[in-house]
């Protein structure tokens, strides 16, 4: 059981925030592997690193604006202010995906890029993004923002009220295996598409199953609506494009090879 909350520690005399270091650090984490893979595979590691800043400023943006909509919309409808205050927690992750999407498009036709490379460059950031998600996860287990169900299990958090599921420590240990897949795939000569396909599938089907054991008890529990979170329904969209994509990837198997 997991006891303490780490919000701040100090260097020195500066307070540096435990939620944002470990989402930097996941953010450094992603654009290392991102540009030493590029580098691997042929691609401008530049362009392929210009394209990520833009499509993590777009991820940070969206994170947060689907966080207020469909999470706490009587809040920020009440506070709107506070939609600017980031560093006090509150990230949509499927918000962030849809806004890193977006950059990634924009900045794919903007960089002129040839369209036959996407599902390459769509796996570069699909394999480089699970290692950085996994590391930046880490802060949300530290400041336990993500609250689950009361439970005797020994994956849990003492709070006020008891002992409770910790979801962010929950979706590490479910990302551990996706992680640990890819880097054993690596240097396999997979079909363009693979990594996203999979990752799409798997992180929907996840967050899809543990979305249950999220806390409906708790000041500021997520919002549910006809039974599930938000994250559910993005879950199922999820699941859905990379069945999509994962067809198209063996389609594309079965009549090329």
């Amino acid at each position: 059981m997991f006891e303490n909350f780490y919000t701040v520690f100090y260097l020195g005399p500066i307070p540096i925030r435990v939620w944002g270091f470990f989402v930097a650090l996941g953010m450094i984490l992603s654009l290392v592997v991102l540009w030493k893979r590029s580098e691997k595979l042929g691609f401008n590691a530049e362009k392929t690193i210009d394209i990520a800043i833009w499509a993590i400023i777009s991820g940070l943006v969206f994170a947060r604006l689907f966080h207020a909509v469909f999470y706490e919309p009587v809040y920020f409808f009440n506070n709107p202010v506070d939609i600017l205050k980031i560093w006090q927690g509150g990230l949509s992750s499927f918000g962030g995906l849809f806004g890193a999407l977006l950059a990634f498009f924009i900045f794919f036709k903007r960089k002129k890029i040839a369209w036959e490379n996407l599902p390459v460059l769509a796996d570069l950031f699909a394999f480089s993004a699970v290692y950085g998600w996994i590391l930046g996860r880490v802060g949300c287990v530290m400041i336990h923002d993500h609250l689950g169900k009361l439970t005797t299990s020994f994956l849990s958090v003492k709070t006020i009220d008891g002992a409770r599921f910790e979801m962010a420590f929950l979706e590490i240990l479910g990302l551990i295996p996706l992680a640990v897949a890819f880097f054993v795939l690596r240097d396999k000569k997979l079909k363009a598409g693979y990594f996203t396909g999979i990752s799409f599938a798997y992180y929907g089907a996840l967050r899809f199953g543990l979305d249950f054991l999220r806390a409906v008890d708790v000041m500021n529990a997520d919002a549910r609506y006809l039974g599930l979170t938000p994250g559910q329904y993005f879950g199922i969209l999820l699941m859905a494009g990379g069945a999509y994509i994962m067809k198209h990837v063996a389609y594309n198997m079965k009549h090329k090879t």
